[in-house]
């Protein structure tokens, strides 16, 4: 019934802001129980006033966000949060202290606003998967203006269509200037990028060749830097191609302890995979052993590869766990018509396919799929 008093900011355990600050399960049963208003109130205090001591340590943001459907909360709290001027002023700050005299230990611009701004980021994330529209225009909006872009961004990369990740293209390479310092932080931005989906459909505009041009020069530029690094690198060396990608997949599985290298091997693929490297990853994901299976069939998902869908049904059912549940997720992240054709097939299945396709179908099917 007490605050500890090294958590200042924290409210008493007995109280209902308390137990959601500390993200106790019967906090979320409190809050169904107490006044619809006061739990709205604690619920948005939570979101805006991140209380975790490092958010980077504990995921809240599923928790939160439960809550705002079935407390049927408002928006209205985060939009004004995510666009009160305090947005920018927090980043500029941050800016000035960075590059001013003495004061080289300042905090960056994005982990303030990471801070400030990205735990309300990520509950709007799960809003968008629960098919709230409202969350998904804040995200497009605050991608578009906002100091935390590139969190709402990925929180796009894996939830929004195609056509509105397009969308945004201009906005987001209209925030690097055309001059050197410009390109040179394009190219960083498109290097470092943990979800790559936007900059691919952006650099795959036909509508905007302008657009599709420049994020090819970035990424020329970000491969150039990225050789530099891998000179210093335990990971892929310069010059590699898909076969020896493959191997350092194989690497370290075989290594003691073994190293799962499914998520970055495909990240190298994508940077590194061409056209005439399809025949060769197909027969990989049907015939290669579980690591270099999971990472060809990650790729080739990522990708919307329609020849993957039946390889990823086998690679399911496969004995090896490890490869058995690198598919279903591999195949749970899929999008488009072909993905959701294969999901409405599979999802009356008992098990791990079945589980994966009805995810997909809660993710990115339409009202018919509401009973799979």
């Amino acid at each position: 019934m007490f605050a500890s008093p090294v958590e200042t900011d924290i409210a008493p355990s007995g109280t209902l802001l308390g137990l959601l600050q500390r993200g106790r399960g019967d906090g979320a049963l409190h809050a169904l129980a107490a006044p619809r208003a006061e739990a709205v109130s604690a619920l948005e205090h939570c979101v805006l006033h991140d209380p975790r001591p490092d958010w980077r340590l504990e995921h809240r943001s599923l928790y939160y966000a439960r809550l705002y459907v079935d407390l049927r909360a408002g928006l209205g709290g985060i939009e004004h949060h995510l666009f009160d001027p305090a947005d920018g002023l927090a980043a500029a700050t941050a800016d000035d202290r960075a590059d001013g005299t003495g004061h080289a230990a300042a905090p960056r611009a994005d982990e303030i606003a990471e801070e400030r701004t990205g735990l309300a980021l990520s509950v709007l994330g799960h809003l968008v998967s629960y098919g709230d529209r409202h969350a998904l225009a804040l995200l497009r909006r605050y991608a578009a203006d906002g100091a935390n872009w590139r969190w709402a961004l990925d929180e796009l990369a894996v939830r929004d269509d195609d056509a509105g990740l397009r969308a945004l293209g201009p906005a987001i390479l209209a925030r690097f200037p055309r001059t050197d310092s410009g390109d040179a932080a394009l190219a960083r931005a498109v290097r470092d990028a943990y979800e790559p989906r936007p900059w691919r459909l952006w650099a795959e505009d036909s509508a905007r060749p302008g657009q599709a041009a420049r994020i090819d020069r970035a990424r020329e530029d970000g491969d150039f830097g990225r050789w530099r690094r891998q000179l210093r690198s335990p990971g892929p060396r310069p010059g590699w191609g898909v076969p020896a990608v493959l191997a350092w997949v194989q690497e370290g599985h075989d290594a003691v302890p073994p190293v799962w290298r499914e998520a970055p091997a495909a990240r190298c693929l994508a940077a590194t995979a061409a056209d005439e490297d399809r025949p060769l990853l197909l027969e990989t994901a049907a015939t290669g052993t579980p690591p270099v299976r999971a990472a060809a069939l990650r790729h080739l998902a990522e990708r919307q590869d329609p020849a993957v869908l039946p390889l990823l049904e086998a690679a399911a059912d496969d004995p090896d766990p490890d490869l058995a549940a690198s598919a279903a997720g591999s195949f749970a992240r899929m999008r488009g018509a072909a993905a959701l054709a294969a999901a409405r097939r599979w999802a009356a299945r008992e098990d791990r396919v079945g589980a994966a396709a009805a995810t997909l179908l809660a993710h990115r099917g339409g009202d018919a799929d509401a009973g799979a």
